[in-house]
């Protein structure tokens, strides 16, 4: 079959891809970190290569930069052992396999938004100026973070000094404040304000942002549960720290967890059972290490 039209999709192992949708090429393939369109995808009978998967033709864009063009003909000259400039390498048409593409879900601007909150500093001295910016999720970071900056500066910066100056001009509101001296602002001003920034959310950043929260909610509750234990408790206090900071903990208690049918009990019951494993191994390997 052949999907040619706008829009049309074909789904492929649980992904979508989509005739016209963005893509980019990801490491499986030569044309790694190169953005494109789907221009259209065979399958079965109608594919030109031998795969068993769907031929996908992909138009892609040549990169941007000069040291990115060159590393891509580089990698194709030492691939065809001879000389290749991005014009021979017929972007336009090039038939990848699902696994050599990761289709770009949604556009940016319809991704949902959260909240970012930005400490954002400029300075100058004398003549010599700079900036920077602190970022965080919380308001409550990002206030003390422009509490501790803006009392430090007037602790130890320049404005005790500027004070004194009749050229001295200060203001400020609930989020900001600025100080300069009149006639001299490139030269010698200081400014902070905290700004919110709304910060697109695709779903790859929601799934990992997920799976870090889930893997602090394990941890705790693997500690509530071992704590209460009377093999943890005979444990020295190397030992206790290094299980509860075993790497693996969440995936192990997530894999004991995916064998179970009752949600609760299965919960309950996976900490207990990764908890006694844990255990067992570690006094194995105590017993291992004893002296004969």
């Amino acid at each position: 079959m052949i999907y040619h039209q706008p829009g049309e999709e074909f789904w492929h192992e649980g992904v979508c891809y989509k005739v016209g949708g963005r893509i980019v090429a990801n490491e499986a393939s030569d044309y790694a970190g190169l953005f494109g369109n789907i221009l259209e995808i065979r399958t079965e009978d109608d594919r030109e290569t031998d795969n068993d998967t769907p031929d996908i033709y992909c138009a892609f864009e040549a990169p941007v930069l000069s040291a990115d063009r060159l590393a891509l003909e580089q990698t194709f000259s030492q691939l065809y052992r001879e000389q290749k400039h991005i014009e021979d390498l017929g972007l336009d048409m090039v038939i990848m396999g699902p696994e050599m593409i990761v289709p770009l879900e949604h556009p940016a601007q319809v991704y949902p938004t959260g909240t970012l909150y930005v400490v954002a500093v400029h300075w100058a001295t004398d003549g010599e100026y700079g900036s920077y910016e602190a970022i965080f999720t919380e308001r409550t970071d990002a206030l003390h973070q422009f509490h501790n900056d803006l009392r430090e500066e007037f602790l130890a910066g320049s404005i005790p000094r500027w004070k004194e100056s009749s050229q001295f001009v200060e203001e400020e509101s609930d989020n900001s404040y600025e100080c300069y001296l009149d006639g001299e602002y490139c030269e010698n001003h200081f400014s902070i304000a905290l700004e919110q920034r709304a910060l697109p959310l695709s779903p790859a950043f929601c799934r990992s942002t997920a799976e870090l929260y889930r893997a602090e909610c394990l941890r705790d509750d693997f500690r509530e549960h071992i704590e209460n234990c009377d093999d943890f408790q005979e444990l020295s206090d190397t030992q206790k720290e290094a299980l509860l900071r075993s790497p693996n903990l969440p995936q192990r208690i997530a894999n004991q967890l995916e064998h179970s049918c009752a949600y609760g009990e299965a919960y309950w019951q996976a900490v207990s059972d990764v908890a006694r494993t844990l255990l067992k191994e570690l006094r194995q390997q105590s017993a291992g290490h004893s002296p004969c």
